[in-house]
């Protein structure tokens, strides 16, 4: 499921980004390329049909964000710590005790 996902938003990210590219500017000169083709369009132009692909592409996008957020938090469940295996406290070597110092000769001249 959540390979599926991702391949659908990788799908909707290079349409959002196509569709961005095509759309035209309000303004802008580039604008007259589109005016033979109204018929493919409808009778408002370019403009409102490219705006809502690109708004319905936006929407489907973002949702499929929050969905793949919410799935990856799912699955992520339990923290670094919760996976980290116990600590164990090495044990201190027993050692022996330390002999009672020697006594040292007398000095004899």
């Amino acid at each position: 499921m959540f390979t599926v996902l991702v391949v659908v938003q990788v799908i909707l990210a290079i349409s959002l980004i196509a569709i961005v590219l095509v759309n035209v500017g309000k303004g802008s000169e580039v604008g007259a390329v589109f005016t033979g083709s109204q018929a493919i369009f409808g009778g408002a132009g370019p403009g409102t049909f490219l705006n809502k692909v690109t708004a319905l592409l936006a929407v489907l996008f973002f949702a499929n964000s929050l969905l793949l957020t919410y799935l990856s938090a799912q699955k992520n469940k339990a923290s670094i710590m919760e996976k980290a295996p116990p600590v164990v406290k090495p044990q201190p070597e027993k050692t022996l005790p330390t002999p009672p110092p020697l006594p040292v000769p007398p000095k004899t001249e």
